[in-house]
This record gives structure tokens, C-alpha cells and sequence, in this order.
């Protein structure tokens, strides 16, 4: 036996009846088939539905062999009375007396819809033809794939070089159709009669084909739902495009997620004209006044920080250590890690520079480096140094950084370095 799908005669039907003639366990859920459903299952880049049946959650639906299966809420349980896996207790009674107990019997049960979800995936698949046709229309893009998420759709266009203004050509087009309110019709063919229309892309199917048209407009094989008038679509707004190898991707919101979008949006945009107290016209003004601002102020940062570092080295180097030849420069310095880095550059320009810096912090660092003139190999003494600190690292033989657990360590670290360099190394 097969299972009726009533959402092809009737896709705005909320509550229906039905007898359940199969049961089985899937992926550990207790499932049921049953002789007629106006939940729609997974398939054609559409979700499935979900919803009650006899009070007990449908989680998921899936089409096998002409059967549809309603997954339920619940954990499977096994049956005593060699009836298949039950589930365990919903809203207090449990799926086994809920459900399952009416393929013993032969009774019926009562499946309700999730209708906001159901209407939001109509609304999402109607607006999807609509927009695939309206690409085609517009630009020649043809669509080669379809996907209906959660929160957001998408469709894959067989082009990459759209033209500017391509997406808003493509749904002026699309928002023109919605605005003639045309009827949006399902009908089934046999599959010899299918070669006669219009179809925007062949059919995947054999068969019996069912073709959805938007009249006058666009002529799919289908197996979704849909609206039953383009005016209930709302409105097709294209939010996004990226481009995947050779495709691009339009990513696109229809009725209530347009609405709820745009909602957001507004809400976002007052709360940011409140914040600058400015009219919400003026906040690409403020937006580029305050980039410049940040441009300047940032310039400013770094010519001051570039200041600090030349003062700073000076200081460093007038006070530094004698050994031998070499002039060593041997502390700890704040964060950030960057600024302590270019200190480390500048000082080593100086000749017979050794800078073993320690930078402080959570996780503190160590940067080593020398001038070129001095014949030794950082590289080396920081690998020794941080051993001594519990820490690792290395580098080249002129620039060398690794890191230390703890400040303790990093004082240990900076006193080996000290320890192990020779007397004299400049060439």
C-alpha cells in the first residue's frame, strides 16, 4: 500500500485523519506510515514538515517505496507485543498509546501541521521558481540548484560574469510577477505530454510528472508546495552573492523572512541613528566621518608609537651592558608583542647590538636578535634560554622568538641568555 499525499491536492490542508499501516524503528526513533498524510517529506531542495500526530511531536518525514514515514518525538522503547520499537512518553502519554497502538487496532489518529513552518516553506518555493524564471528572463542564468534552509535560500546560477545590476534586475523581474497576483497551479502529466511544455528545466522523474505553473511565467517539474496565488508570496529580496567555482550562488529571502529581515534592518538602523543622534539618512555621513576620523587617529598612534620606539631604543641602548665588543640588551618589555618586536628591530640596526627581549604578559614571549655584524647564532642561545624557562622556541641565526609559561620562567629565560653569550662575537 501507498500513502496518500493529500498536500498534492490541497497544500493548505492544517489537520486531517488517517490509520496507520506501518511501524518501524529509525535511527533509534520509533516511525510510523501512514495510508494518507498532508505532511510533506524531505525531498526537491524542500524540508519536511513537521507537527503532531495524535499529540505526539513529528520530528522528521521521510518517502520510501511509496510509503511516507513520520518520525516521532521520543525515545524508541522496545514493544512487548511484537509490534515494532515504540516511543517513550510525550506530554504524558506515550507515542506506543498515542500512535503506534492504531496499527493494532485499525483506528484512526488525528496529524496536525506545523502551519507557520509548512506556509514559510510555500511561500520560499514559490518565490524560488519565481526568481529562477526571472534570472532567465533578465540575464539568460539558468538555475542548477536549489537549497531552502532554516533561515535563508539560495539558488546556483550556471554563470559567473552577471553583469552590475544583475541581482536587482533579476528581482524587480520577480517582484514584478508576485504584484500581478497570477495563479499558481500543480497539475500531473504522464510523461509523454510532458515534452509538449514549456519546463524550465527537464524533469528528474519518470512517470506520472507533476508540473507546477506559475501562469504565464514559469512551467517546473515539482513535487513541493506551494501558494496557490503569487501574491501570497509577499515580496523576493536577493540578500547575497558569492561565487563557487563555476556557478554563482543568490542567496534570497521570500515573504515573512523578507518582512522579518527588514525588520531587523530597521531596528538595527534606528538603534544606530539613536546612538550618533542623527536622522537615519545621515548615517552613511557619519559612517565615512568617523572612517576618516579613525584613519587620522590611527596615523597619529603610529607616528607617535614610532617616536616611542626610537626614544625608547636610545635609552636601552645608552644604558646598556658592555661584553666585550658586543653591547647587550637584556630586559623584559610590556605588551604588545608587536611594539616590543619593532624596539628589537630598531635596536639591532645599531652595530654590535645583542637584544634578548622578554615580553610580558599572560603568555609571556621571548624575542632575540643582533646586529650583523655580530657573528652569533640566536637561534641557538633563545632554544637554550627558553629550556631554562619551561618554555621552547627558536629562529634563525640573526632572529630568533619563543615563549615561556610564566614570568618567573621568562626571568630565568632572559638570565641564561645573559649567562651563555661568549665575551666577544662581532666580526
Amino acid at each position: 500500500m501507498n500513502t496518500d499525499r493529500l498536500y498534492f491536492q490541497d497544500p493548505y490542508l492544517r489537520a486531517f485523519t488517517a490509520r496507520v499501516i506501518a511501524g518501524r524503528t529509525a535511527d533509534g526513533r520509533p516511525a510510523v506510515a501512514l495510508d494518507r498524510t498532508a505532511f510533506y517529506p524531505t525531498g526537491g531542495g524542500q524540508p519536511n514538515d513537521t507537527g503532531t500526530l495524535n499529540g505526539v511531536p513529528v520530528v522528521d518525514v521521510v518517502a520510501e517505496d511509496g510509503l511516507v514515514w513520520h518520525v516521532l518525538g521520543g525515545a524508541a522503547i522496545p514493544d512487548d507485543s511484537g509490534g515494532g520499537s515504540h516511543a517513550a512518553g510525550a506530554s504524558g502519554v506515550g507515542a506506543r498509546s498515542a500512535v503506534l497502538e492504531a496499527e493494532l487496532t485499525g483506528d484512526t489518529i488525528a496529524g496536525a501541521l506545523d502551519w507557520p513552518r509548512r506556509f514559510d516553506h510555500m511561500q520560499q518555493h514559490t518565490g524560488q521558481h519565481i526568481l529562477s524564471e526571472a534570472f532567465i528572463e533578465t540575464h539568460q542564468a539558468e538555475t542548477v540548484a536549489f537549497h531552502l534552509g532554516a533561515t535563508a535560500c539560495s539558488i546556483d546560477l550556471n554563470r559567473v560574469d552577471l553583469p552590475p545590476g544583475a541581482l536587482a534586475d533579476a528581482e524587480a523581474a520577480a517582484n514584478a510577477v508576485i504584484d500581478a497576483a497570477l495563479p499558481v497551479t500543480a497539475t500531473f502529466y504522464a510523461e509523454a505530454d510532458v515534452a509538449a511544455l514549456p519546463l524550465r528545466r527537464p524533469p528528474k522523474v519518470t512517470g506520472q510528472i507533476r508540473v507546477v505553473e506559475v501562469a504565464g511565467c514559469d512551467w517546473s517539474a515539482c513535487g513541493g508546495t506551494h501558494v496557490a496565488n503569487t501574491s501570497q508570496v509577499g515580496l523576493v529580496k536577493v540578500v547575497g552573492a558569492e561565487r563557487r567555482g563555476a556557478e554563482t550562488r543568490i542567496a534570497f529571502l521570500c515573504g515573512g523572512r523578507a518582512r522579518a529581515d527588514y525588520a531587523r534592518l530597521q531596528a538595527l538602523a534606528e538603534g544606530l541613528a539613536g546612538r550618533f543622534t542623527v536622522g537615519q539618512h545621515e548615517l552613511a555621513e557619519v559612517v565615512d566621518r568617523l572612517t576618516a576620523e579613525h584613519k587620522a587617529v590611527r596615523k597619529e598612534l603610529a607616528d607617535l608609537e614610532g617616536q616611542w620606539v626610537e626614544s625608547a631604543a636610545a635609552a636601552l641602548w645608552a644604558a646598556a651592558t658592555a661584553r666585550g665588543a658586543l653591547r647587550v640588551v637584556a630586559l623584559a618589555v610590556p605588551q604588545p608583542f608587536e611594539r616590543a618586536k619593532r624596539l628589537a628591530q630598531t635596536l639591532r640596526a645599531r652595530s654590535g647590538a645583542v637584544v634578548l627581549l622578554g615580553v610580558a604578559g599572560e603568555r609571556p614571549q621571548l624575542i632575540f636578535t643582533r646586529a650583523d655584524d655580530v657573528a652569533l647564532d640566536v637561534g641557538g642561545l633563545l632554544r637554550t634560554a627558553a629550556a631554562a624557562g619551561g618554555g621552547r622556541g627558536g629562529g634563525r641565526p640573526d632572529w630568533a622568538q619563543g615563549g615561556v609559561p610564566t614570568s618567573e620562567g621568562l626571568d630565568k629565560a632572559l638570565v641564561a641568555a645573559v649567562a651563555a653569550l661568549p665575551m666577544q662575537e662581532n666580526t
